[in-house]
């Protein structure tokens, strides 16, 4: 087993993959800013050191001794954290850190869709994220995952507020557009099942779940699990921008903002519906069949 420093583990993602890490006996270090929300880690032996990720002195002391090193650390909107500050800066200092330190390697956790593209601002912070971690020339994998789903937080914690806005369920009609989701389980199992993998070094794996769905039947699994009863009503993308973008300059946390709404337009597959199976080996949860079970209530958090 390997020594290991996780950034991002109290984050949706992370603490799924922390989880994971511990599970399969890694020793695991992992650098926070608010030590409670890691007491679950260190009630289980891994080790907890107090900083900031995007500190790069910080990183450098929780690198020392590490084998490998792990980052979820992301924003998904441009504030009050900036995508330079986070997806930009931050892989850069991610990969400083893991060259000075003599790690044997770095796992990057990025999103499927990163791409230069003033059209979609957070899409083009994760690939400028990506091009920095390169230039530093440290031996790594990219990740890039489609939708992440889980019993808690991220896309179900977006579509709580979506349902809860207003007398009727607004669903942006997209059309045909494909996504490949897959549960946190599974895409943390990815994660960790990375670490040593020489194979993939110097790769950008694009991973999703053994389903291809759209956006409304992601939602509808939602909405019926919940058993909501609104009225749905299905409206072009194009016509809710100028809302999201009013809201996005009056709320401080919005429903939905319009790069959001953008990026939901874009094809979110993998590179085949077996990625999974094909670079780890077994093949990951269909969320239809476990979307109507665990979506049924909101559940208590972790």
């Amino acid at each position: 087993m390997a020594r290991i420093l996780l950034l991002g583990s109290t984050g949706f993602f992370g603490r799924g993959v922390a989880h994971k890490l511990i599970d399969a006996g890694h020793e695991l270090r992992v650098l926070v800013r608010d030590p409670m929300k890691a007491a679950a880690f260190k009630g289980r032996g891994a080790q907890v050191m107090v900083g900031d990720a995007l500190n790069p002195a910080a990183v450098t002391q929780a690198a020392q001794g590490v084998e490998h090193m792990i980052s979820l650390v992301a924003v998904r909107r441009n504030r009050p954290q900036s995508f330079l500050e986070v997806n930009v800066d931050g892989p850069r200092i991610l990969g400083e850190v893991a060259k000075a330190a003599g790690v044997n390697s770095v796992v990057f956790v990025s999103a499927i869709g990163a791409r230069l593209d003033a059209h979609y601002k957070y899409l083009t912070s994760r690939w400028m994220g990506e091009q920095e971690l390169a230039k530093s020339g440290v031996a790594g994998t990219i990740l890039r995952f489609s939708l992440v789903l889980a019993e808690e937080g991220g896309s179900l914690n977006d579509f709580e507020r979506l349902s809860n806005f207003g007398p009727v369920v607004i669903i942006p009609n997209y059309g045909e557009t494909q996504l490949q989701p897959i549960l946190r389980e599974d895409a943390a199992r990815c994660v960790v099942e990375t670490i040593g993998r020489q194979e993939l070094l110097g790769k950008i794996v694009e991973l999703g779940g053994p389903e291809v769905v759209t956006f409304r039947t992601v939602y509808g699994w939602f909405l019926d699990a919940r058993e909501i009863k609104k009225p749905r009503f299905t409206v072009p993308p194009g016509l809710l921008i100028p809302g999201a973008a009013i809201m996005e300059v009056l709320m401080k946390d919005p429903p939905v903002t319009p790069d959001e709404i953008n990026m939901f337009g874009l094809n979110n597959i993998a590179d085949g519906i077996d990625s999974v199976s094909t670079h780890y080996g077994w093949r990951p949860t269909a969320p239809s069949t476990w979307a109507p079970q665990h979506w049924k209530k909101a559940p208590a958090r972790k």
